[in-house]
């Protein structure tokens, strides 16, 4: 009997080993909040019988856990608090469960595909979850863990989410949500409750992905009850006096590349982003002014902000190059996508949509240093309802833009772009707003005998109206509703109209050039049978 209960104590003992239970090879964290139990997870990871700890309740850490590769901390309706640090393992759980306080520092090996911005306890739930998110994205970073996931909810932001690496190096990250740039239900959200620096931020970034998010902003764009006021507002005066619109530094819903590098550079001379100039020269790792590279930014929608996306605004850093900016929503911005400098090389934005409150879609010189324009290439943009205008490039002579299939409605004009280099805008139609609602506009400026207009459709339709342009540029094969008014008078201010070949007359030529050929002949037999 005595060797009997003996025998039965000790698989007692082995199955509630550690004050928890064994099933399996899973150790399950036994329920008690009052204590520090660091000591009994790490007996729990230290055996080799043991791969996952499961934990289904409130479960103080204080110390420090290191677990072995490949073991898993696995959660079904538990979390860690404490002020502890667990290195190391696999994590498992749902992504919309609170698993860990933001007082614990989380060193994990991997994760089940995604980390959930949820396990640092963010809600979603239009509260301030800045704290949850930042944590998330630190602990990614450092890591190496490549996606960080925000399940569909309304997340509040008091702070600018700031994706880059802190021990000075370049950084990837994804950020998923759970949108779509055209949205009927709710999606994973944004909403910044300040005014005066960025949503999300990517500085030296490497292969950053910002995809599936709504931003929504506070800025409000002035005279949207007066269209003809609307239309004939400048780009200096589009502002509501509330959101920071600066030129180093504006209100913004993405940035690529905010802040310096090197902590000899001086601060930009509107002082950078406020409340941000300690991450101003903080990567002296870096022996150049160097930046992003690679950056996707994917089904979006952006609203109510100064610069919907900002490349490079500091003045001072390079790259920025080969940005694919795809599938975005804008509404009520005062600049959509904003160039800041010329080594933004290889760059492409597609199939973009704003229909309202906007001043200008694409421009380049307007934000960040007065350097001259770098290589964008724009694909596929569809514009309507309140829209001043569409682009400002000053491209000189260092590297050109292209774009093809714009469609616009009501645009108040196609805007200013002027080159040395050969570009070419093709394939376009842009209706204008009519002048007796926005009043007589130049709707195209181009200098530039190197820029091709190519078959393009420019309308004010249903009328003849005339049609005020400027430059010198070419238009080949394109149409105008109305007579071309030049702005300015002179010899410079020339355009050339050119139409395609026509085929008729490539026809007549052959025919014309065989019967000179048959006449050759005819006479040169005559000529032959003579002799």
């Amino acid at each position: 009997m005595n060797s009997y209960l003996y025998k039965m104590k000790k698989l007692l003992f082995v199955f509630f080993l550690f004050y928890g239970n064994v099933f399996a090879q899973t150790y399950i964290v036994k329920d008690n909040s009052s204590i520090d139990q660091t000591m009994f997870l790490q007996k729990a990871f230290d055996d080799p019988n043991i791969n996952t700890v499961l934990i289904n309740a409130v479960i103080i850490v204080n110390g420090t856990i290191k677990i072995p590769q490949e073991k898993i901390l696995k959660f079904e309706g538990g979390k860690l608090t404490g002020k502890g640090t667990i290195n190391g393992g696999i994590i498992e759980a749902n992504y919309h469960t609170w698993i860990f306080d933001t007082t614990l520092t989380v060193n994990p090996k991997a994760v089940d595909q995604y980390f959930s911005v949820k396990w640092f306890g963010a809600t979603g739930n239009n509260i301030d979850d800045y704290n949850a998110i930042q944590k998330s994205i630190n602990t990614c970073i450092r890591n190496n863990i490549r996606t960080i996931f925000l399940p569909a909810g309304k997340y509040k932001i008091s702070k600018p989410l700031i994706i880059l690496n802190s021990a000075g190096s370049f950084c990837t990250l994804e950020m998923l949500g759970e949108s779509s740039f055209w949205d009927s239900n709710t999606g994973s959200e944004l909403y910044p409750t300040f005014t005066n620096t960025f949503a999300i931020g990517i500085q030296n970034g490497k292969g950053c992905k910002i995809r599936k998010l709504k931003i929504t902003g506070l800025f409000s764009p002035p005279n949207t009850n007066d269209r003809h006021k609307f239309f004939n507002t400048s780009f200096e005066n589009f502002i509501d006096n509330i959101c920071r619109d600066s030129r180093y530094s504006p209100y913004a819903a993405i940035v690529i590349d905010p802040f310096t590098n090197l902590s000899t550079n001086k601060m930009p001379s509107d002082g950078g982003y406020p409340g941000l100039t300690s991450y101003y020269g903080m990567f002296n790792g870096f022996s150049t002014q160097t930046g992003s590279t690679g950056t996707e930014i994917e089904e979006m929608s952006i609203n109510n902000f100064v610069v919907g996306i900002c490349s490079s605004p500091n003045g001072l850093t390079r790259n920025a190059e080969i940005t694919i900016i795809n599938k975005i929503q804008f509404e009520n911005c005062k600049l959509c996508i904003s160039g800041g400098q010329d080594q933004e090389k290889a760059n492409v934005i597609s199939n973009i949509y704003c229909w309202g409150g906007t001043h200008t879609i694409f421009a380049t010189g307007l934000y960040g240093g007065e350097r001259m324009a770098g290589n964008w290439n724009i694909d596929h943009a569809n514009i309507a309802g309140a829209v001043v205008r569409f682009i400002y490039n000053e491209q000189h002579g260092y590297f050109p833009t292209y774009i093809s299939h714009v469609f616009a409605e009501s645009l108040g004009t196609w805007g200013t772009i002027n080159s040395e280099l050969a570009c070419e805008i093709s394939d376009c139609h842009i209706d204008f707003e009519y002048p007796n609602v926005a009043g007589e506009q130049t709707l195209i400026t181009s200098w530039g005998e190197n820029i091709v207009y190519r078959s393009c459709n420019f309308r004010y339709y249903g009328e003849n109206t005339p049609m005020k342009i400027e430059g010198n540029c070419v238009f080949e094969h394109c149409y105008f509703s109305g007579p071309i008014v030049k702005k300015s008078a002179g010899m410079n201010n020339l355009f050339v109209f050119r139409q395609p070949f026509n085929k008729n007359i490539l026809l007549y030529a052959v025919i014309i050039l065989a019967i000179a050929v048959l006449l050759f002949y005819s006479i040169k037999k005559k000529h032959w049978n003579y002799s």
